[in-house]
């Protein structure tokens, strides 16, 4: 049938979705020129030791990701059931369980400030890391409760109050970062010149989550014990996931800089960045699926979840497989061209990440549905499989390959579990057909990367250690790639949901589930 009619959530959907991947390229873009700027000013082992600093951070996420993602699939199952007095006492379980949370993290930065051993020979490394930890975790603590609140925005499907919020977060620390550097002064400094943004974008998010919905306040509700076990299992499940992607994607640098030297992160982190750009653009355009996915498991739409999933497994295969095609074609010539030639070692790792990151989120709607339908269980025991196979394959292969092994050892665990083992597991959960599954998916990957491959040969000409060469093939190849997606990838009535988002409608405002259901018809 073809759509005529389509109200704020799909235009919404389709002005964030857009925002989101702006943002990425932005930050992308900040990325690339601020990265050289900082490793040519600060040298190899200087950024090397910055890099570790904010990984170490990083793990503070471990408090905190399992509870926002729960609060924020608890919400969105409530929104679908359209139950406020249920998302107003899942908001005010979770603020009082993130200030905890904040609490410990700020205790835990105390600690590990005093106690944290030397990073390198000299006690000045040392004092220099503990300092860094101290302030990036004293912010990272305060900003728990905020968290809450940006749950509450993503719940609500506004995804665009985010980007915008990241947009000015990314100007302000890149400012900073850049006057710090170019004043002379040292990480100390620029450990602050990260965190200062942070404060305007927590405030901003409070005040906007309150003003989107009423019930996004403060108050005595209580607590219901089978909701908070709910909650509470949710995160541990999540968390406990969260743990084996830090096996996945953010060990790495630490098995390098424990078997093959500090100076070589640095080089592996060129190719890391682009595969987490390749990974980041993806969640970027298709995360927004999940709490879709999310409110139709609460309003008990069983058809129209198999129909996005559908729709959103093709999207995102084909939207990876582009990206990974044009990183191993373009990888080489550009990090000679961004970092020079002496990091051209980074290139065989990006071609293995690339591959990794692709068999991860081409079917990134197979790991949403299993958050949305509380399956996360299942997706727990997958990244643990992946998680021990990569750090396996990384620690031994990275003395006899370098940092290629240690690259390589991502994505043997990569292959084994996302095509051996995840597509079969998440239909046995779900209910699909796998084999239906798996010839949806095998065709669209083959269709995929026949067009990727003709669009990559017809820019060859672009191949250039040039800044304008590089940009004016890439932006042919996409050109040619979308025409080709257009005609090939997607079938009529996808075109027609395309052009229906595209046009700007009229008409009586519906519910927010019953249009997008119909839109993917």
């Amino acid at each position: 049938m073809r759509v005529t009619e389509y109200t704020s959530i799909s235009r919404r959907l389709l002005s964030a979705s857009v925002l989101r991947v702006a943002n990425l390229f932005a930050t992308a873009m900040a990325s690339f020129f601020v990265m050289p700027f900082l490793v040519h000013h600060l040298g190899d082992r200087t950024y090397g030791f910055w890099s570790l600093a904010t990984v170490f951070v990083g793990y503070y996420n471990l408090l905190d990701v399992g509870l926002s993602i729960a609060v924020s699939q608890h919400m969105s199952v409530a929104i679908g059931r359209k139950d406020a007095s249920e998302c107003r006492a899942v908001f005010n379980t979770a603020l009082r369980v993130q200030s905890v949370l904040g609490a410990i993290a700020l205790l835990a930065t105390v600690v590990i400030a005093v106690a944290v051993p030397s990073i390198g020979h000299a006690h000045s490394d040392a004092q220099l890391f503990r300092n860094v930890i101290l302030i990036l975790g004293t912010t990272t603590a305060l900003g728990f409760p905020a968290r809450v609140y940006g749950g509450v925005l993503e719940a609500e499907l506004r995804f665009d109050i985010r980007a915008w919020l990241g947009l000015l977060v990314l100007a302000l620390r890149t400012g900073l970062s850049v006057w710090v550097v170019v004043t002379g002064h040292g990480l100390l400094l620029l450990a602050w010149a990260m965190v200062i943004p942070s404060i305007p974008d927590m405030v901003l998010q409070v005040l906007l989550a309150r003003r989107a919905v009423r019930w996004a306040r403060i108050d005595h509700v209580s607590v219901g014990s089978q909701r908070t076990k709910s909650i509470v299992s949710y995160s541990a499940y999540t968390t406990v996931a969260y743990i084996a992607d830090i096996l996945r994607f953010q060990i790495d640098p630490l098995v390098i800089s424990s078997l093959i030297g500090l100076a070589a992160v640095t080089h592996y982190r060129v190719a890391g960045a682009l595969a987490q750009y390749h990974l980041q653009m993806v969640i970027m355009a298709v995360g927004m699926l999940w709490p879709i996915l999310s409110r139709l498991h609460g309003a008990g739409d069983q058809s129209r979840v198999e129909e996005v999933f559908f729709s959103g497994t093709k999207l995102s295969c084909c939207l990876s497989v582009f990206i990974c095609v044009a990183l191993i074609a373009w990888g080489k010539v550009f990090i000679a061209r961004w970092m020079g030639p002496r990091y051209e070692d980074g290139y065989l790792p990006l071609v293995a990440l690339s591959i990794a990151v692709f068999l991860d989120v081409g079917q990134k709607p197979s790991i949403d549905i299993l958050y949305a339908t509380f399956k996360n269980r299942v997706y727990m025991c997958i990244n643990w499989v992946e998680g021990i196979l990569n750090l396996a394959f990384s620690l031994a292969l990275a003395r006899p390959l370098g940092i290629f092994g240690v690259a390589l050892g991502t994505l043997i665990g990569a292959f084994v579990v996302r095509i051996m083992l995840q597509p079969w597991w998440v239909c046995k959960v779900t209910g699909f057909h796998y084999a239906g599954y798996m010839r949806f998916f095998g065709k669209n990957l083959l269709r995929c990367t026949c067009l990727a491959g003709v669009a990559v040969v017809t820019a060859a000409w672009g191949l250039r250690p040039s800044y304008l060469w590089l940009v004016s093939s890439a932006v042919f190849a996409t050109a040619v790639y979308a025409a080709g997606s257009w005609l090939v990838i997607l079938n009529r009535r996808e075109r027609e949901l395309m052009l229906g988002a595209l046009r700007k409608t009229h008409g009586r405002k519906q519910s927010e589930l019953a249009p997008f259901a119909a839109a993917i018809r």
